[in-house]
């Protein structure tokens, strides 16, 4: 049992009965642990205390008593009765309780008859007794017949019953108190250990719990909110209603849960959080109270709004994928005739001011689609390793024609930078859109600045920056001296189609366009502006690990003449016509196939020797790539290039975007043939 005897009677009141008991019976009682700790005594004799107990020669014969006594008990004796060598009587009752024996009842110290007063005397003289003193002291012991201990012994049995009923009851008390005080710790414990805040309000709607999941989420610690009023603890949450959705609650009311956003006064910190309400009620059913629980979603609302931002641009880049083949193939015979038709004519021609329109609109019309494509991630690129500070060096030019003469122009470079692996016409995309960006930022004027450093990002680091991960990169830093944007703006910027520009005066791709580069190439942007104080987009790139070197970028302003014999495979008549011209003026034999089943036919006559095929790779009836599968079958030497109009996904799908093949994309000009014609043949493929 966990308890001792002492903790399950009242031992000062149970010494009271047993000091009346003697008074009225004159019989002597003790109660005494199994530990032998005497809890009451009442009516002890001088004969045992001063004499018998006290002295070697007679103490042995009460150690036997008492070793006789136990024995009884032991054995579950009711009663045990003897009576010592020195004459005197003793009885012991066991106290048991639950069937656990705990303490023992002891009544005697007494005589059945009157003593033989010869035998004590005979007692003092051979164990040294005092003789008056130890014949006074064994006048005092009372003397009891059998029937009259008997009834003394019934009384005890029941007195003995009932201290074991009390013993009982106390014992089921301290039970059900331990279960409480455990329910209410494992309560408790659940209650800290929630990943959930818990808060228990009063009638009076005041805080009575406050667990550690809203100490963390808020900064207050319990001890500064217990006993407060919501809005005073927090005064901004008034304008989420809970006040009144607690008196609803307090009323009976269910009241569904809501959503909200917050903002800290101690940490500064800003969020969204679910809220749900209960009644707290009594075990009369009564409503004593308010539950509450709370969550913080803050980063479940940012998952949401990246997937509303991700589907979003993958509805706007399905868009553009489902216009982009045919659109392309469009601006292809548009931008070749155009340029087929100056090539016959001389600048001062009455026509080559129309044209020259013509082969800008196509190109402009072209970089709006591949604008497209580039925030829904799905152009085509060519990444490489590139070396940042070379290409903005190169693209200065092109800035300083695109912005104000009011604008001044900073750069700067850092030394040793690392190197990026991307397409360098896409670096172009991030300067000229910032830049355009920048520059209407500042129409009176200003400075726009551009800066490369290497940056290494711990973990720590990366909690402040979103979408970051931990790595080395190349920051790319473009900031403007302009107006500035508010906070609720800068949330937008990234989005298709969003600007605050005037109507005619922006398209709301400049940035998407942006952002979509950046996360193409693994990389991630953040933006840092204040009204007033200018804006600063800083975006990350991934360093490229080991050695590698950037590649000088080739851009395509040349037309370089070749010879050789050119299967063109294409099922559009008009981009066939255009390219089949295109490979004429180059100086190329040209075989022409409009579909893959033509194309394999005329590589398998043998009176034809043909040096590449130039190919569309999505067909009606089988896919370009299928189609050289079979071609090379029968020409195993023979040099491909794939062409599409289609975006990076589909053109994938078909095969062709691996390492080693070549690709164009649609539309094209014939100097930018030229050039992938050429690199096609000296490949070593």
């Amino acid at each position: 049992m966990r308890y001792s005897i002492s903790e399950l009677l009242d031992i000062p009141k149970l010494q009271t009965i047993l000091n009346s008991l003697y008074e009225v019976s004159g019989i002597p009682s003790a109660i005494i642990d199994l530990e032998g700790n005497i809890l009451t005594g009442s009516g002890w004799q001088d004969i045992c205390t001063k004499f018998h107990r006290v002295t070697p020669s007679t103490e042995k014969f009460c150690i036997e008593s008492d070793q006789k006594i136990t024995c009884g008990l032991q054995d579950h004796q009711r009663h045990v009765q003897i009576t010592c060598p020195m004459g005197l009587t003793d009885t012991a009752t066991p106290l048991i309780i639950e069937g656990e024996h705990l303490a023992n009842i002891f009544t005697g110290q007494l005589f059945l008859e009157p003593p033989d007063r010869g035998r004590f005397e005979l007692q003092a003289e051979r164990y040294g007794f005092e003789e008056a003193a130890y014949l006074l002291a064994m006048d005092r012991v009372p003397v009891i017949s059998q029937d009259k201990l008997d009834q003394n012994l019934s009384f005890i049995a029941n007195l003995t019953e009932l201290l074991a009923i009390q013993g009982l009851t106390q014992l089921r008390s301290f039970e059900v108190q331990e279960c409480l005080r455990e329910s209410e710790e494992r309560v408790q414990q659940i209650i800290a250990c929630a990943r959930e805040g818990i808060i228990v309000y009063d009638r009076g709607l005041r805080y009575q719990v406050w667990n550690r999941y809203m100490e963390q989420m808020t900064g207050y610690t319990a001890d500064q909110v217990l006993g407060k009023l919501p809005q005073e603890a927090f005064p901004m949450i008034e304008h989420a209603g809970l006040t009144e959705r607690l008196h609803r609650v307090l009323a009976g009311e269910a009241v569904p849960s809501i959503e909200f956003s917050f903002q800290l006064p101690v940490t500064g910190r800003s969020g969204w959080c679910s809220d749900t309400m209960a009644p707290l009620k009594n075990a009369g059913g009564e409503i004593v109270g308010a539950i509450g629980t709370v969550r913080d979603i803050t980063e479940a609302k940012q998952t949401e709004e990246q997937l509303r931002q991700a589907l979003k641009m993958e509805s706007v880049g399905r868009l553009a994928g489902g216009v982009a083949h045919d659109f392309n193939n469009m601006l292809t015979v548009i931008m070749g005739q155009a340029q087929l038709a100056k090539m016959k004519i001389t600048p001062d021609h009455v026509l080559w001011q129309a044209l020259d329109q013509i082969s800008a609109a196509a190109l402009r019309s072209s970089q709006i689609t591949r604008q497209l494509l580039a925030f829904s991630r799905k152009e085509i690129i060519e990444p490489r390793p590139v070396d940042l500070n070379q290409l903005i060096e190169e693209a200065r030019k092109t800035l300083l024609r695109l912005i104000e003469e009011s604008i001044a122009l900073v750069c700067r470079p850092e030394a040793d930078l690392w190197k990026v692996k991307m397409d360098p016409s896409q670096v172009d995309q991030i300067l000229v859109n910032l830049a355009v960006n920048s520059r209407d930022a500042m129409p009176g004027g200003g400075q726009l600045s551009i800066q490369t450093e290497n940056v290494h990002l711990s973990r720590k680091s990366c909690q402040y920056l979103h979408d970051a991960v931990p790595g080395e990169y190349v920051q790319l830093t473009v900031s403007d001296t302009g107006g500035g944007m508010p906070p609720e703006v800068q949330e937008h910027i990234f989005e298709p189609f969003f600007t605050t520009k005037g109507l005619g005066k922006g398209t709301g791709l400049g940035l998407a366009t942006v952002y979509g580069i950046v996360r193409q190439n693994g990389g991630f942007i953040n933006v840092y502006s204040e009204v007033g104080h200018g804006t600063s987009f800083k975006i990350y790139l991934p360093r490229i690990s080991g050695e590698t070197a950037a590649e000088t970028h080739r851009r395509c302003t040349d037309v370089r003449i070749g010879t050789g014999t050119v299967l063109l495979v294409e099922d559009n008549d008009m981009v066939r016509e255009v390219t089949r011209s295109y490979l004429e003026e180059l100086g190329y034999r040209v075989l022409v196939a409009q579909t893959p089943e033509a194309g394999i036919a005329i590589c398998a006559a043998k009176e034809n020797k043909i040096d590449l095929v130039l190919t569309d790779v999505i067909m009606p009836g089988m896919s370009g790539n299928d189609m050289v599968q079979e071609i090379r079958s029968l020409l195993p030497e023979v040099k491909v290039l794939f062409m599409s109009g289609y975006t990076a996904d589909l053109v994938a799908r078909s095969g062709v975007v691996e390492e080693g093949m070549h690709f164009i994309q649609k539309p094209f000009d014939i100097s930018t043939l030229s050039v992938k014609i050429e690199d096609t043949f000296l490949s070593d493929d």
